[in-house]
């Protein structure tokens, strides 16, 4: 049997792509375990590598969570990388999506 915190997370990556997959035009799913290479947790959405988070003192890791998503973009070969992370208590649509200025000033028209 998993850990108890592996099972809340691999269920929030599932709401999340789930949330994306049913209001974008390209399909969405949970990537598979990737090996050391990690490439990000969603699939399926064109530019980015997306990590989810669903930790409860997630404000001092959030640097660690945007560098671990930024590597994970240049290993997936994709220009953007971003955080989603779960906030508590409240629907996955509720979430918040995190990332540099720097990547966030690339995505601008």
């Amino acid at each position: 049997m998993s850990h108890p915190n592996k099972i809340k997370g691999t269920r929030y990556e599932g709401e999340v792509a789930d949330y994306i997959d049913a209001r974008k035009p390209y399909p969405v799913e949970r990537r598979a375990l990737h090996g050391s290479v990690d490439r990000g947790d969603l699939v399926g959405v064109p530019d980015w590598a997306i990590e989810c988070k669903a930790v409860q003192a997630w404000a001092k890791e959030l640097h660690s969570f945007i560098h671990e998503a930024e590597v994970q973009a240049e290993n997936a070969g994709v220009p953007f990388g971003c955080v989603v992370v779960k906030r508590r208590n409240r629907p996955v649509e509720d979430s918040y999506v995190v990332m540099s200025l720097r990547q966030f000033t690339e995505v601008l028209p």
